[in-house]
C-alpha cells in the first residue's frame, strides 16, 4: 500500500471506499482492510474516532452503520 497524503485527523476524501478518506491509502478491502488500516495508523484511528464521535451528536439514538 502506497501512501499519497499525509495521514490527516481530517478526511481527504469519503468518494473511494478503496482508499482511507484520511491518508488516501488504498486498502485491501473496503470493508475489513479499513478497520485493520486504523489499528496500524494511528493518526487515521484518531481522525474516525474524531468523525465516529461528530456523527453520533448529530443523530438521534444509536446507529446501525
Amino acid at each position: 500500500m502506497s501512501q499519497s497524503e499525509p495521514p490527516s485527523e481530517i478526511a481527504y476524501s469519503w468518494d473511494d471506499p478503496d482508499r482511507c478518506p484520511f491518508c488516501m491509502t488504498e486498502l485491501a478491502d473496503p470493508g475489513a482492510g479499513f478497520v485493520e488500516h486504523l489499528d496500524d495508523s494511528p493518526v487515521c484511528e484518531s481522525g474516525f474516532e474524531t468523525w465516529r464521535t461528530s456523527v453520533a451528536d448529530d443523530m438521534r439514538g444509536e446507529w446501525s452503520g
